[in-house]
């Protein structure tokens, strides 16, 4: 086995792609990326490129040669699942997790391969839009294969021997979906966070977006199980902000992501988006929420204002008219929101938040996190949180 660089120009890396079922759909600005991110490998006859059990890290496409997918029999003789010729990829699930191979790939011939490590790969998804096309592409040809996900455990599909966990899925989009730091908006102290974890569903996210040239802080949360949460969460998140580019209005933004999501929901998935959206302004906030988003503000004498409930989680059925809540802010004043709680561990969120008045923004809502994480104890969940305090 020798590596090195291909030496294949990167049209020419875009055109193996092409042909690849995982990557169909996607256009070539983000295949160009992944092909930024390809090496080469050459294989004799005979050569083992990995072994059944191994920890799966590169996915590959045959450039020229043949590759034989092999299922080791406890005699010693291997059941040829498949070959793969020039123009067909193998591998595939090394993209999404560092589950162990299923079977054992070797050389059938002299073989020379794009390798597409798995690392290299990931980083991608921390792209802007890449991560939601990719998802959506990986997404559907799963589900073509008749992959069966999990909801909390992984299974086995004897026949196509793969073995896939959905929230492994949804954590890899999740990554990718995060904002890297919050915004700067003039006269606040703005923080904001996403608690994550090896366990958890990838169904909750904040984001930010500009909005008739006032910046909006958002939650995301996706509180049904089924497939992978991220999922419907990215596609909320590139909706609002393409109808962001020219839509002013909260409540109309809303709506329109809502009617958006009813169109496009397919049969038989229930999973609707719980969304806040928070815009500061210099004299006040402004507030709509489309299903059950707790927020509030606390102001400087110790006074609580809650931030009102205005409609349905998007996705669940068209033609809703959202509200909006106009709330003054005076120096001090704090407005945060959980993209999720409980009523009790809401209130005391805020009791916490109260105490920690004066705190660098940061640090309240890592605190906050914490507490949330604690309160949880063994059935911990995923919540974001919003924060920004008047100068």
């Amino acid at each position: 086995m020798s590596e090195s660089p291909h030496g294949w120009s990167t049209e020419q890396v875009v055109g193996l792609l092409q042909k690849v079922e995982l990557f169909e759909g996607l256009p070539r600005e983000d295949l160009q990326q992944i092909a930024g991110i390809a090496t080469g490998m050459t294989l004799e006859k005979g050569e083992v490129l990995f072994e059944e059990g191994k920890p799966g890290d590169a996915f590959y496409i045959v450039a020229k040669g043949a590759v034989e997918i092999v299922k080791p029999q406890p005699d010693g003789e291997g059941e040829r699942l498949a070959i793969r010729r020039a123009g067909e990829a193998f591998g595939e699930m090394a993209l999404l997790h560092d589950a162990p191979r299923s079977a054992t790939a070797r050389a059938d011939e002299t073989s020379q391969l794009v390798v597409f490590p798995r690392e290299d790969f990931q980083a991608l998804l921390g792209g802007e839009s890449l991560p939601l096309r990719v998802m959506r592409v990986l997404s559907g040809t799963l589900r073509a294969r008749g992959v069966r996900f999990a909801s909390v455990e992984k299974v086995s599909d004897p026949g196509a021997h793969v073995r896939v966990d959905a929230y492994e899925v949804s954590r890899v989009m999740q990554t990718g979906l995060l904002p890297r730091a919050a915004p700067r908006i003039d006269g606040f102290d703005v923080a904001a966070g996403t608690t994550t974890g090896e366990d958890g569903r990838g169904s909750s996210v904040w984001d930010w977006v500009e909005i008739g040239g006032r910046t909006a802080l958002i939650t995301m949360d996706v509180p049904q199980d089924g497939f992978p949460p991220a999922y419907q969460v990215g596609i909320a998140r590139a909706v609002l902000r393409s109808l962001a580019k020219t839509e002013t209005s909260l409540p109309d933004l809303l709506a329109r992501v809502n009617d958006a999501l009813a169109d496009a929901a397919v049969a038989g998935l229930d999973q609707y988006v719980d969304m806040g959206v928070l815009v500061a302004g210099a004299e006040s906030v402004e507030w709509a929420s489309a299903g059950r988003v707790p927020g509030g503000i606390i102001r400087r004498d110790g006074t609580f204002d809650e931030l009102g409930a205005h409609g349905p989680p998007l996705g669940m059925l068209t033609g809703f008219k959202y509200g909006v809540q106009k709330l003054p802010m005076s120096s001090g004043d704090t407005a945060f929101v959980l993209s999720h709680a409980s009523q009790g561990l809401f209130l005391g969120a805020a009791d916490l938040m109260a105490q920690l008045h004066g705190k660098p923004a940061g640090e309240v809502v890592a605190t906050l996190h914490r507490a949330i994480r604690k309160a949880q104890g063994d059935d911990r969940g995923e919540t974001s949180v919003l924060y920004a305090r008047k100068h």
